[in-house]
């Protein structure tokens, strides 16, 4: 978070980024995603992308600032609420969580270069092996 001085001196919060990213690899025919979309495929409601080919979500640390966002703006839940989703789902005999990476550019090197992988970030990514599929402003 960045903090600001108002002109009235109480300090006042900003995120520290402006939007996030919804990724895919370049060579996924997918060009745009709703966030209802991104939502089914990161729960594995779904586990195939609209055009059929297969989606393996990746997820970023639980405490880092697009995993709070990304939950915040396209899951509709906090963190809780995804460990309790994912402890039902696992007891049941479900899905697993997607797994986690340490960093956003390691979400750019996953999703570059593997054809399946669907993440999310919060910087712009400049590679050209990846595609935005959906924008998200806070």
């Amino acid at each position: 978070m960045v903090a600001l001085v108002s002109i009235f001196g109480a300090a006042i919060s900003l995120p520290a980024w402006a939007e996030l990213f919804v990724i895919v690899n370049h060579a996924n025919s997918i060009s745009s995603m709703s966030a209802s979309d991104v939502e089914r495929l990161f729960l594995k409601k779904t586990v195939r992308f609209s055009n059929g080919a297969n989606a393996e979500p990746v997820a970023q640390l639980e405490n880092s600032a697009p995993r709070q966002a990304f939950n915040r703006l396209v899951l509709q839940r906090d963190e809780q609420q995804l460990k309790y989703y994912w402890s039902r789902r696992m007891f049941a005999g479900l899905e697993r969580p997607p797994p986690v990476l340490n960093t956003q550019e390691d979400v750019i090197k996953v999703v570059s270069a593997n054809p399946d992988a669907i993440g999310y970030v919060t910087i712009k990514p400049d590679s050209d092996q990846v595609r935005v599929v959906l924008r998200v402003k806070e």
